[in-house]
């Protein structure tokens, strides 16, 4: 049985796309400062260092203490990005593919997308080096083309078969398969060792002595001999005497937990007792020939679609990378503009190019003029160039919309905002939004959406934010930029607003200079009128004193540029619970702002007390 996936079972991180560009980074430094003699070998000096970068830079999460342990940390670690064709580690070089990639990184390319098809040019370079992944260059290709027979759109079921792919002669035999709703059955049967098997257990059957070896894996006899007690001591027993007590002793009893953990769920589902024993009862019906096939057939089947479970979860992930797939709970699609281009009576070469060609933003525009795609296109009202990126601005909100509606209502809101007050709550933070974003790009990205809420439901503001957002509208970490500050246009004014999860002393150096820096260089880029009704807002779980002080302070300083200046900055600052407060009243930003204008007017100076006197009494009257 051959299962073909991306990425490696034995790696499995949180933040992948993070990780594998701070990795990236990480390996330019430890090959430009490696010594000619230095090799990537079990155990050797550049492994550790490497290792030593990991910890560092917190991508190693088990903090293994001895060197042969460790340094296989580095070597799995690290393996994926040679699939991908970023790195060699043994010539302690990066490729050139790698080196587009480090381009891309360094000039925060995350913030431009392809004109053609609308995905950044990260995801763009992620779909290229997919393309062209290292243990199956054609893995890609065949996947999309299971697309394209489902006119784009896969059923979750369907979707997690994908990696049993190549155990068809071809792809259109593994399409019908799926269709006739018989893989698994199919894949079996075209197994010479498991038809042997298959022949030795019945024959074994037949005369009671069945044994464990032809259940037995490359991990041992352990689960065979599990499979071998179940079958003895419950179902051919029941099969004889039809005593329903035995079942239910499968169901109750502890003696059997193995069976029941791997095996068991794939008969019977959730429900109650009553219905178990019925599923149960209707497994072992038929005579002992028919049954035996069942059974073994069974056992190979729930091997299968547990091994189909683990592919299923790193398929989704490193797929998710390219930008291109939409994944819902129960199914998988391309995109808008890769189901055009799947319609394609050429889309080969369009894959073909995507795969060998540099990455750019006018990459593969000149298709604009292609004859089919213009009638695709016109058939969705897009007819020019330009009018894609409003077309896919339009589908991006209403897909906003109904994620608000389902997963990130107002109260959901409120309730993980309560979560960011404690840093134990991470884990609870990454289930209720993603694992693919650090902590703190979840914090701006839960806070754009309370801003929406806070500004009359206006979607565009999460989209304004500035935030890097995957094929599903959740927040990606990135190596290089981040930390974002959101800036809103109104009809008299500009709102910078910046957020933070630092604290204490680790708030007043890296925010005192830099919100103020940020909130100059944008008033000063503004006309006089703009600049006097324009402010800043900060945001953080924790406000310290001296930030406060520092920050009110600025409503009386000088920032300038080589061409002008202005006098006095207005930083408004709120807590997570300011937020909530906000949120909990149902004030609107339109009813909010002369209350803040009101509070920055103040004549009061001191930082932490203009706070407690003026903005905690406006929030607590809302």
């Amino acid at each position: 049985m051959v299962y073909d996936y991306f990425g490696n079972t034995s790696l499995r991180v949180r933040n992948l796309l993070y990780n594998f560009e701070t990795q990236l980074i990480l390996f330019e430094e430890l090959f430009s400062n490696a010594d000619k003699m230095d090799t990537w070998s079990n155990g050797s000096n550049l492994q550790l260092k490497y290792l030593e970068f990991l910890k560092q830079h917190n991508l190693l999460e088990s903090k293994k203490k001895t060197t042969n342990l460790g340094t296989k940390d580095a070597r799995v670690k690290s393996a994926p990005l040679e699939d991908y064709h970023l790195i060699n580690r043994k010539q302690k070089l990066i490729t050139p593919q790698g080196y587009e990639l480090l381009n891309l990184i360094k000039t925060q390319s995350y913030k431009i997308n392809n004109d053609f098809l609308q995905i950044d040019l990260i995801s763009l370079f992620f779909l290229k080096a997919t393309l062209n992944f290292n243990h199956n260059s054609s893995l890609l290709d065949k996947y999309l083309e299971v697309f394209k027979a489902f006119n784009g759109i896969l059923e979750l079921e369907t979707f997690r078969f994908l990696p049993l792919i190549n155990n068809f002669e071809n792809t259109k035999d593994f399409i019908d398969s799926i269709k006739n709703k018989n893989l698994i059955h199919n894949i079996l049967l075209q197994s010479p060792q498991y038809k042997q098997h298959l022949t030795i257990f019945l024959e074994d059957l037949a005369k009671n002595t069945p044994k464990a070896d032809y259940f037995k894996t490359a991990k041992g006899i352990k689960t065979a001999l599990v499979i071998i007690k179940v079958l003895k001591e419950i179902f051919l027993p029941f099969r004889d005497s039809k005593d329903l007590q035995i079942l239910e002793n499968l169901i109750n009893s502890n003696n059997y937990l193995d069976f029941k953990k791997l095996y068991l769920p794939y008969i019977i589902k959730n429900g109650k007792k009553s219905e178990k024993i019925l599923a149960l009862e209707k497994f072992c019906e038929g005579d002992l020939l028919n049954f035996g096939k069942r059974f073994f057939e069974f056992i190979f089947t729930a091997r299968i679609l547990s091994n189909l479970d683990d592919c299923l979860d790193l398929n989704r992930r490193y797929l998710n990378l390219t930008g291109i797939f939409e994944f819902s709970q129960d199914k998988v699609e391309v995109n808008l503009i890769f189901k055009i281009i799947l319609k394609h009576s050429n889309y080969k070469e369009v894959l073909e190019r995507i795969a060998k060609s540099p990455i750019s933003q006018s990459f593969l525009s000149e298709y604009f003029n292609n004859k089919e795609f213009k009638k695709y296109f016109q058939e969705l009202g897009i007819t020019k160039p330009q009018e894609i990126k409003n077309y896919k601005l339009k589908i991006d909100k209403e897909r906003l919309i109904k994620l608000l509606k389902t997963r990130f209502t107002k109260e959901n809101i409120i309730e993980i905002l309560n979560l960011f007050n404690d840093r134990n709550n991470d884990a609870k933070i990454y289930e209720n939004v993603t694992i693919e974003a650090t902590i703190p790009t979840i914090f701006e990205y839960i806070i754009a959406i309370a801003w929406c809420y806070i500004d009359e439901n206006k979607v565009e503001r999460i989209l304004e934010a500035g935030l890097s957002l995957d094929s599903n509208l959740l927040p990606k970490s990135h190596s290089v930029g981040g930390s974002a500050d959101f800036i809103y246009s109104y009809t008299n004014h500009c709102l910078m607003i910046e957020v933070t999860l630092t604290q204490s002393s680790n708030q007043r150096r890296s925010e005192m200079e830099s919100v103020s820096r940020h909130l100059g260089n944008l008033l000063l880029s503004l006309d006089s009128q703009s600049q006097a009704q324009s402010y800043g807002i900060f945001i953080a779980p924790y406000l310290d004193k001296n930030v406060l002080n520092d920050f009110r302070s600025r409503i009386n300083c000088y920032f300038e540029n080589e061409k002008s200046h202005i006098k006095g900055m207005k930083i408004l600052p709120l807590s997570t619970q300011d937020i909530i407060t906000i949120l909990e009243s149902n004030s609107s930003y339109q009813a909010l702002l002369p209350k803040f204008q009101k509070a920055l007017s103040s004549n009061e100076i001191w930082g932490s007390k203009w706070y407690q006197t003026h903005i905690q009494p406006m929030l607590k009257s809302l």
